[in-house]
């Protein structure tokens, strides 16, 4: 009978000693990773929505100047449906808004009543002040302290600067108070201040101001502190101490009032987009004329002048 063969045993520690073999060790479980913990808001992140946020105003300002470049009577209520649908929703836009008018008014004041009704339509503008969120900051104070801030620039100009200032102002000022933006006591202020001044270009801003807005001023309410304005300007006008420009322009506002606000020439407003246009035909029309004159003869003994070069260049109307 045969004898079973045995199988060899592993080499190992266990090599010459008798029963099992030793237990393996035990394989440790797999680790699952922790979740990580919600991250606080670092410094950085404000920043982030800083510089979104300042992204955004400077894209909606882009906008709003677009829109004032285009701003026409014809295209009034179009672009103001525009100007809604923007998120004017902080003071620091706000403000930003009431600059890029105010400084568009000024530059361009034959557009001066157009940019005036614009910000009768953004009247009712509120927003929270940045400081104080529990106040709000309205589109028409902002708008007071924009002309004041302007005002008060002719302390530290000179008289030629104050001449600019004050005529860049005058229109759109006017116009801001016919459409009631502006109370009367401001406008009080602004008329006795020029008075006082006593020099022409002051006296001629006063001119065209009371020309603009003596028919909404001369009321009851105010009617005394009229009088005492026209008293002024009556006695200026006789005692001559002033130029003859001065003078006039004086006595034409004298003769207004005596004529009940009825002006001799009709303002015709701000000109439609195809009024700008013709005027801009006629303009090149006559440059090219201009061009096509006749040159004066060369003659050695007596220059002359021909009919083009003695006839003052004026711009058609």
């Amino acid at each position: 009978m045969a004898t079973p063969q045995q199988c060899p045993v592993p080499a190992g520690p266990h090599d010459g000693m008798d029963g099992p073999p030793p237990p393996r060790e035990a394989t440790p479980p797999p680790q699952i990773p922790a979740s990580p913990t919600p991250s606080l808001p670092t410094s950085s992140q404000p920043k982030k929505l800083e510089e979104r946020d300042s992204e955004q105003t400077k894209d909606l300002l882009k906008q709003f100047r677009s829109i004032l470049n285009k701003l026409t009577p014809q295209k009034f209520e179009k672009l103001m449906t525009q100007v809604q649908m923007m998120a004017i929703d902080t003071e620091e836009r706000l403000k930003d808004v009431i600059d890029l008018t105010f400084e568009k008014a000024i530059f361009e004041p034959a557009f001066s009543e157009i940019y005036a009704k614009m910000c009768s339509f953004l009247n009712g503008l509120k927003v929270q002040r940045k400081e104080n969120p529990g106040c709000q900051a309205d589109f028409p104070t902002l708008l007071l302290n924009r002309c004041q801030k302007e005002f008060e620039k002719d302390k530290h100009t000179n008289e030629e600067e104050k001449q600019r200032l004050w005529e860049e102002l005058e229109d759109f000022v006017g116009e801001l108070f016919k459409l009631q933006m502006i109370k009367e006591v401001v406008m009080h202020d602004c008329i006795m201040k020029l008075l006082k001044n006593h020099d022409d270009q002051s006296l001629e801003v006063l001119c065209k101001l009371l020309s603009t807005i003596s028919k909404n001023l001369d009321v009851k309410k105010e009617k005394h502190r009229v009088d005492q304005c026209f008293q002024q300007m009556e006695k200026m006008v006789k005692e001559r101490k002033i130029s003859s420009r001065i003078r006039f322009m004086m006595q034409d506002v004298l003769d207004l009032r005596t004529n009940n606000w009825v002006p001799r020439r009709v303002n015709q407003g701000p000109k439609t987009i195809d009024q700008i246009r013709e005027q801009t035909k006629m303009e090149e029309q006559m440059e090219g004329l201009y061009h096509l004159r006749p040159r004066p003869a060369q003659n050695q003994n007596a220059p002359r002048q021909d009919f083009w070069e003695s006839r003052p260049r004026t711009r058609p109307y």
